[in-house]
């Protein structure tokens, strides 16, 4: 029995050698393994891919995606599994959508009250349903219906506000222009407009514009309205620049709108004239603190100079509406 006990015993000494040396050379081969497998993915990271490569399956929409950027920047990429597709998914899209478009976000919707649309500028048909929080861009239209408002937040905390019945074009938010200005063109088509414009500065540039006339903004707090042929220009807070010729508003000298004269009325018998030629005479007005300026369709100035906070057309529920929402944004 002893003998057979010792036998027992340097055989389990034998089997217990042999494992360590198979888990040695397994440890090696596991080793060379790593080794080849991060040569390999060296080697594959240095040659120039086209196309997204992935060891576990991934999503047809995020392939699409990665593949297209991929191929566009001429990026070389491996990912092994969808876990390091959802860590390089957001660093490729950011690097794609960095360079500045007409739709790139510049804004949300803050306030929305019964129904508004928009659009395309280069649309038709009003088919969007607007609602709180939604995304604004440029070369947008925002139209209010009866009996409804809308406040759009821009960059730089920049408001607007659409009276019911407002029609408004977003030709350009914030956009880089060739002279390096940011560049802001927003057209009234119809209705009543309130802002607050806090952004403009001698590296900006912010326009508001209607088929007649074009105003040059800096931080200013102002009403636009425009019904059927009549067009008028409200400062409550700062001064704006507006004038019946774009193209050549920094070419004329502006006038202050006290120095407005209304034409005199002249009463008696007068020799009519035939049809003539028409010219549109050029003009500049800089409008300030509570001073307005009206004009009709043909660029002929109405009436021009102050007005008071206590006059009729300052006490509707719109005016006293901006107000209220401005006291609560700490604006003036």
């Amino acid at each position: 029995m002893r003998y057979i006990g010792m036998v027992l015993l340097s055989i389990a000494l034998l089997v217990q050698l042999s494992c360590k040396s198979v888990d040695t050379v397994s440890d090696n081969q596991v080793r060379v393994k790593e080794s080849e497998i991060v040569q390999n993915n060296n080697a594959k990271v240095e040659e120039p891919s086209s196309k997204f490569v992935a060891e576990a399956p991934i999503s047809e929409e995020k392939t699409k995606i990665i593949n297209e950027v991929v191929i566009k920047e001429e990026i070389p990429i491996i990912a092994m599994n969808e876990d390091v597709v959802e860590e390089l998914a957001p660093v490729i899209i950011e690097k794609e959508t960095s360079k500045a478009t007409y739709t790139d976000e510049k804004g949300i919707v803050s306030y929305v009250e019964g129904k508004v649309k928009k659009k395309a500028v280069e649309e038709n048909d009003w088919k969007t349903n607007v609602s709180e929080k939604a995304k604004v861009k440029s070369r947008e239209s925002y139209r209010t219906m009866k009996k409804s408002r809308a406040e759009l937040e821009l960059l730089g905390m920049d408001i607007l506000r659409l009276a019911p019945k407002t029609t408004i074009d977003l030709v350009a938010l914030y956009e880089e222009a060739k002279d390096g200005k940011q560049k802001t063109d927003i057209k009234l088509t119809e209705g009543d407009l309130w802002a607050q414009v806090n952004s403009a500065d001698d590296e900006s540039e912010f326009m508001m514009d209607t088929d007649i006339a074009a105003a040059a903004i800096t931080g200013t707090n102002f009403r636009m309205s425009k019904t059927g042929d009549i067009t008028e220009m409200k400062v409550y807070h700062g001064e704006v620049k507006i004038s019946n010729s774009k193209k050549n508003m920094n070419f004329l000298a502006p006038k202050s709108v006290r120095e407005f004269k209304a034409p005199k009325q002249t009463f008696g018998p007068k020799e009519v004239s035939g049809p003539k030629e028409v010219s549109l005479k050029e003009w500049v007005y800089v409008v300030k603190n509570m001073q307005s300026i009206k004009f009709d369709r043909t660029g002929k100035v109405i009436s021009a100079g102050d007005f008071s906070a206590k006059d009729k057309e300052e006490t509707t529920d719109w005016v006293k509406w901006n107000k209220t929402r401005d006291r609560k944004r700490g604006l003036k």
